[in-house]
């Protein structure tokens, strides 16, 4: 499997691309920091890029069998920006599949009614960006998946992950290691179950 990988140098981007390459996949992590990833690994190809910029995703795509976001929210427009490059990248090279890490917190029907509130309090353009970001995806003819992760933790690999069911409110009580969504995403590319579906996934 030919991976690009977008936040490798983040918390669950880091575990993402180790669990790739111990599993012999060839990955291209674009980074604004090369230096940042000290690794050796002959299927490593560390890009320097801007995720923003479509003629460096384009160039990092090519290739590749699946585009894996694991970004987090560092502006307000961060996710909106990136999609849109994503996408433009996406039909210049004719890649089709694309996965991006979400929050919990973007599924507001879903939330239990304290955890609603607290986050539009905190997080409301975190979120707004997130939402209109993935509303691009979807509308889209990409084979997108999207995960909603809920409350990530360093507990290692094999802590537990579970689809959260539709019916089920959740919040702030509910956690997943970060190692355990890595491991997730990539399992998910052995089939096509949720292509052009959005999961919520917790321990």
């Amino acid at each position: 499997m030919k991976i690009t990988l977008l936040g490798a140098t983040g918390k669950t981007g880091t575990k993402l691309l180790t669990q790739a390459l111990e599993a012999g996949d060839t990955v291209t992590a674009i980074v604004r920091t090369p230096r940042k990833l000290q690794n050796d690994n002959p299927h490593l190809h560390v890009v320097k890029g801007d995720v923003m910029n479509v003629n460096d995703l384009a160039s990092a795509i090519v290739g590749s069998d699946v585009l894996i976001s694991t970004l987090g929210a560092m502006s307000t427009s961060l996710m909106t920006d990136v999609t849109k490059a994503i996408i433009a990248a996406a039909h210049t090279t004719g890649l089709k599949r694309v996965i991006i890490m979400s929050s919990f917190v973007v599924e507001r029907d879903q939330l239990n009614s304290m955890t609603k509130f607290i986050t539009s309090i905190f997080m409301n353009k975190i979120i707004a960006d997130k939402s209109a970001g993935e509303k691009l995806l979807r509308d889209s003819d990409l084979d997108w998946t999207i995960v909603y992760a809920t409350i990530l933790t360093n507990k290692p690999k094999g802590s537990g992950v579970r689809i959260v069911q539709k019916t089920e409110k959740i919040g702030m009580n509910n956690k997943i290691a970060r190692a355990d969504v890595a491991a997730w995403i990539l399992d998910s590319l052995k089939n096509a179950k949720y292509v052009r579906k959005s999961v919520t996934i917790s321990q």
